[in-house]
Protein backbone atom coordinates (compact mmCIF):
# COMPACT_ATOMS: atom_id res chain seq x y z
CA UNK A 1 0.00 0.00 0.00
CA UNK A 2 2.88 2.38 0.71
CA UNK A 3 4.16 1.87 -2.84
CA UNK A 4 0.75 2.93 -4.18
CA UNK A 5 0.78 6.12 -2.11
CA UNK A 6 4.32 6.93 -3.25
CA UNK A 7 3.32 6.31 -6.89
CA UNK A 8 0.34 8.65 -6.53
CA UNK A 9 2.57 11.31 -4.97
CA UNK A 10 5.17 10.91 -7.72
CA UNK A 11 2.45 11.36 -10.35
CA UNK A 12 1.32 14.57 -8.66
CA UNK A 13 4.90 15.85 -8.58
CA UNK A 14 5.34 15.17 -12.31
CA UNK A 15 2.07 16.92 -13.16
CA UNK A 16 2.95 19.85 -10.87
CA UNK A 17 6.39 20.23 -12.48
CA UNK A 18 4.88 20.11 -15.96
CA UNK A 19 2.26 22.72 -15.05
CA UNK A 20 4.80 24.97 -13.37
CA UNK A 21 7.29 24.78 -16.25
CA UNK A 22 4.57 25.69 -18.75
CA UNK A 23 3.37 28.51 -16.51
CA UNK A 24 6.84 30.02 -16.08
CA UNK A 25 7.36 30.36 -19.83
CA UNK A 26 3.89 31.81 -20.50
CA UNK A 27 3.39 35.55 -20.96
CA UNK A 28 1.28 36.13 -17.87
CA UNK A 29 1.68 38.74 -15.14
CA UNK A 30 4.13 37.65 -12.43
CA UNK A 31 1.61 37.64 -9.56
CA UNK A 32 -0.64 35.19 -11.44
CA UNK A 33 2.35 32.87 -11.98
CA UNK A 34 3.24 33.11 -8.29
CA UNK A 35 -0.35 32.35 -7.28
CA UNK A 36 -0.43 29.27 -9.54
CA UNK A 37 2.86 28.02 -8.05
CA UNK A 38 1.52 28.42 -4.50
CA UNK A 39 -1.83 26.80 -5.37
CA UNK A 40 -0.14 23.84 -7.07
CA UNK A 41 2.17 23.33 -4.10
CA UNK A 42 -0.73 23.50 -1.63
CA UNK A 43 -2.70 21.02 -3.73
CA UNK A 44 0.24 18.61 -3.77
CA UNK A 45 0.60 18.74 0.02
CA UNK A 46 -3.17 18.33 0.48
CA UNK A 47 -3.22 15.31 -1.87
CA UNK A 48 -0.37 13.74 0.07
CA UNK A 49 -2.19 14.03 3.40
CA UNK A 50 -5.52 12.96 1.86
CA UNK A 51 -3.93 9.62 0.92
CA UNK A 52 -3.10 9.02 4.59
CA UNK A 53 -6.34 7.04 4.96
CA UNK A 54 -5.03 4.58 2.37
CA UNK A 55 -2.27 3.60 4.79
CA UNK A 56 -4.69 2.27 7.40
CA UNK A 57 -4.60 5.15 9.89
CA UNK A 58 -7.69 5.29 12.09
CA UNK A 59 -10.46 7.52 10.86
CA UNK A 60 -11.54 10.47 12.97
CA UNK A 61 -14.98 10.83 11.40
CA UNK A 62 -18.35 9.77 12.74
CA UNK A 63 -18.92 6.16 13.74
CA UNK A 64 -21.71 4.27 11.96
CA UNK A 65 -25.00 4.47 13.91
CA UNK A 66 -24.94 0.70 14.55
CA UNK A 67 -21.88 -1.55 14.43
CA UNK A 68 -20.24 -4.72 15.72
CA UNK A 69 -17.27 -4.00 17.97
CA UNK A 70 -14.33 -6.18 16.95
CA UNK A 71 -11.58 -4.83 19.24
CA UNK A 72 -10.50 -1.79 21.23
CA UNK A 73 -7.47 -0.01 22.60
CA UNK A 74 -7.49 2.78 25.18
CA UNK A 75 -4.56 5.20 25.39
CA UNK A 76 -4.70 7.12 28.66
CA UNK A 77 -3.87 10.86 28.68
CA UNK A 78 -0.26 11.62 29.63
CA UNK A 79 0.00 15.04 31.31
CA UNK A 80 3.81 14.90 31.30
CA UNK A 81 3.98 15.23 27.52
CA UNK A 82 0.59 16.90 26.99
CA UNK A 83 -0.96 13.84 25.29
CA UNK A 84 -4.76 14.01 25.32
CA UNK A 85 -5.29 10.28 25.04
CA UNK A 86 -7.53 8.40 22.64
CA UNK A 87 -9.89 5.47 22.36
CA UNK A 88 -9.35 3.29 19.29
CA UNK A 89 -12.22 1.12 18.05
CA UNK A 90 -12.13 -1.50 15.31
CA UNK A 91 -15.71 -1.82 14.11
CA UNK A 92 -17.79 -3.35 11.34
CA UNK A 93 -21.01 -1.63 10.31
CA UNK A 94 -24.24 -3.59 10.86
CA UNK A 95 -27.26 -3.28 8.54
CA UNK A 96 -30.95 -3.15 9.51
CA UNK A 97 -31.07 -6.98 9.71
CA UNK A 98 -28.19 -7.07 12.22
CA UNK A 99 -25.80 -8.54 9.66
CA UNK A 100 -22.29 -7.07 9.31
CA UNK A 101 -22.44 -5.28 5.98
CA UNK A 102 -19.02 -3.77 5.43
CA UNK A 103 -15.32 -4.09 5.89
CA UNK A 104 -13.79 -3.53 9.34
CA UNK A 105 -12.63 0.03 9.94
CA UNK A 106 -10.56 1.65 12.66
CA UNK A 107 -11.75 4.83 14.42
CA UNK A 108 -10.01 7.19 16.83
CA UNK A 109 -12.22 8.86 19.44
CA UNK A 110 -11.17 11.50 21.97
CA UNK A 111 -10.45 10.04 25.40
CA UNK A 112 -12.95 10.37 28.21
CA UNK A 113 -13.13 8.37 31.42
CA UNK A 114 -16.76 7.19 30.91
CA UNK A 115 -16.03 6.09 27.33
CA UNK A 116 -12.85 4.35 28.48
CA UNK A 117 -14.81 2.41 31.11
CA UNK A 118 -17.51 1.36 28.64
CA UNK A 119 -14.92 0.30 26.06
CA UNK A 120 -12.93 -1.70 28.62
CA UNK A 121 -16.07 -3.58 29.72
CA UNK A 122 -16.98 -4.31 26.10
CA UNK A 123 -13.45 -5.58 25.40
CA UNK A 124 -13.65 -7.87 28.45
CA UNK A 125 -16.94 -9.27 27.12
CA UNK A 126 -15.35 -9.91 23.72
CA UNK A 127 -12.48 -11.71 25.42
CA UNK A 128 -15.06 -13.85 27.25
CA UNK A 129 -16.53 -14.90 23.90
CA UNK A 130 -19.54 -12.58 23.88
CA UNK A 131 -19.67 -10.46 20.70
CA UNK A 132 -20.54 -6.82 21.33
CA UNK A 133 -22.80 -4.51 19.37
CA UNK A 134 -22.38 -0.77 19.54
CA UNK A 135 -24.46 2.27 18.75
CA UNK A 136 -23.26 5.82 18.24
CA UNK A 137 -25.38 8.94 18.58
CA UNK A 138 -24.41 12.58 18.23
CA UNK A 139 -24.15 14.42 21.54
CA UNK A 140 -26.08 17.59 22.25
CA UNK A 141 -24.09 20.58 23.52
CA UNK A 142 -25.09 19.86 27.14
CA UNK A 143 -24.16 16.16 26.91
CA UNK A 144 -20.83 17.08 25.29
CA UNK A 145 -20.00 19.50 28.12
CA UNK A 146 -20.97 16.91 30.76
CA UNK A 147 -18.79 14.27 29.04
CA UNK A 148 -15.87 16.69 28.95
CA UNK A 149 -16.21 17.48 32.67
CA UNK A 150 -16.38 13.78 33.50
CA UNK A 151 -13.28 13.17 31.38
CA UNK A 152 -11.07 15.26 33.63
CA UNK A 153 -13.01 14.77 36.88
CA UNK A 154 -12.82 18.51 37.53
CA UNK A 155 -15.54 21.17 37.54
CA UNK A 156 -13.95 23.19 34.73
CA UNK A 157 -12.85 20.24 32.54
CA UNK A 158 -9.08 20.80 32.93
CA UNK A 159 -6.36 18.84 34.66
CA UNK A 160 -4.42 20.93 37.14
CA UNK A 161 -1.89 18.63 38.80
CA UNK A 162 1.10 20.53 40.10
CA UNK A 163 4.05 20.05 37.76
CA UNK A 164 1.91 18.43 35.06
CA UNK A 165 1.02 19.79 31.66
CA UNK A 166 -2.44 21.27 31.26
CA UNK A 167 -4.70 19.24 28.99
CA UNK A 168 -7.88 20.85 27.69
CA UNK A 169 -10.45 18.06 27.34
CA UNK A 170 -13.50 20.17 26.54
CA UNK A 171 -12.30 21.05 23.03
CA UNK A 172 -11.37 17.46 22.23
CA UNK A 173 -14.85 16.21 23.12
CA UNK A 174 -16.85 18.99 21.50
CA UNK A 175 -17.76 16.91 18.39
CA UNK A 176 -17.80 13.52 20.11
CA UNK A 177 -20.50 10.90 19.80
CA UNK A 178 -22.16 9.02 22.63
CA UNK A 179 -21.20 5.36 22.22
CA UNK A 180 -22.94 2.48 24.00
CA UNK A 181 -22.23 -1.26 23.89
CA UNK A 182 -24.46 -4.30 24.51
CA UNK A 183 -24.36 -8.01 23.67
CA UNK A 184 -24.67 -8.68 19.94
CA UNK A 185 -28.14 -9.82 18.92
CA UNK A 186 -28.62 -12.43 16.22
CA UNK A 187 -29.51 -11.51 12.66
CA UNK A 188 -33.15 -10.81 11.84
CA UNK A 189 -34.41 -13.64 9.65
CA UNK A 190 -37.41 -13.50 7.33
CA UNK A 191 -40.58 -15.17 8.65
CA UNK A 192 -40.93 -18.87 7.84
CA UNK A 193 -43.90 -20.04 5.85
Amino acid sequence: MTANVLAICAAYVVIALLLLSMGLTARIVWWLKAASIVMTSVFFVEAFFATKSLLGWPGTGQLPPKFQLLWTRVVEPDPKVGERGAVYLWVEEVDENNVPSGLPRSYRLPYSRPLSDRVSKARDEIMSGNPQEGSAEDLTAEESAAEAKAAANLPNGNTTDIGAAKIEMTEALRNAQHVEFRPMTGPLLPPKQ
